[in-house]
Parts: C-alpha cells; sequence; structure tokens
C-alpha cells in the first residue's frame, strides 16, 4: 500500500493537539494552556462553539491565541473587519494563523495561552480553542 502526504516528512513528525474549554465570558480572559517543554510548530487552530456569536460592530469577543505576547492565531467577531465574523453554532472555526512562521513556532520553555478579549458588553457562550502542531 502507497501512503501518499502533502509533504512527505509530515509522515515522521510527531503531533500534538491540545485543547481548551471555557466557561461563559463576559469580560476580557487570560489563561496559560501550557508551558512547552518541547518545541513546536502551531499548524492550525480552531474553535468551536455550540451556541455561536453573532457578529457586531461593538459589542464582540476576539479569541486568541498567544505565545507570550505574540499573537500566533486569532478570530473577531467585530462587524467591522473584512467578510463574516460571526461564529455559527456547533461549527468549526478557522483561526487565522499569524502570517510570520516565527510566530507559529515555539521553544522549550515559551507559554501558549488561551485570550478571549471582549468589546463592548458582549456575552461569549462557554466553547472550546483547538490547537494542532507538531513538535520540530
Amino acid at each position: 500500500m502507497t501512503v501518499l502526504a502533502r509533504r512527505p516528512n509530515d509522515l515522521f513528525r510527531e503531533r500534538f493537539q491540545f485543547d481548551y474549554n471555557h466557561a461563559q465570558l463576559t469580560a476580557d480572559e487570560t489563561v496559560k494552556l501550557i508551558d512547552a517543554t518541547r518545541a513546536g510548530r502551531i499548524t492550525r487552530a480552531y474553535y468551536v462553539n455550540p451556541t455561536g456569536l453573532a457578529e457586531d460592530a461593538t459589542n464582540f469577543f476576539a479569541v486568541q491565541l498567544l505565545k507570550g505576547a505574540t499573537v500566533v492565531a486569532s478570530y473577531s467577531t467585530d462587524s467591522a473587519g473584512a467578510g463574516t465574523n460571526s461564529i455559527a453554532a456547533d461549527t468549526f472555526t478557522e483561526l487565522t494563523l499569524s502570517a510570520t512562521d516565527a510566530d507559529r513556532v515555539f521553544a522549550a520553555g515559551d507559554d501558549l495561552s488561551f485570550k478571549a478579549d471582549e468589546g463592548g458588553t458582549a456575552t461569549l457562550p462557554p466553547g472550546r480553542l483547538i490547537v494542532e502542531g507538531y513538535y520540530l
């Protein structure tokens, strides 16, 4: 049997996945997820919320994955941005990864955190952030 991969080296990489479930949020919140013990690269981050959240120009949430103070991935329901910014109920929503590859790479000892940044008086229903990648 032949196994084809987009990048052949991906077959030999040790992959990781971790997730974070948060309660309902009505204010900013930052939670440390991991203190990395090995270097790695984030390849995907997505968010799912059973209730969803409509886009709005004044009452919104930005969901972010941080490496220290650097934004690795983000998604915002601020309708002032481009495109559709709502979070559909029970739908996996891809976070936008940083365009800078160095931002997506972390070293042993780096902290990775979940940040929910509230705009206005929005309420973010309970949801989950899922992060995938591989060790270097």
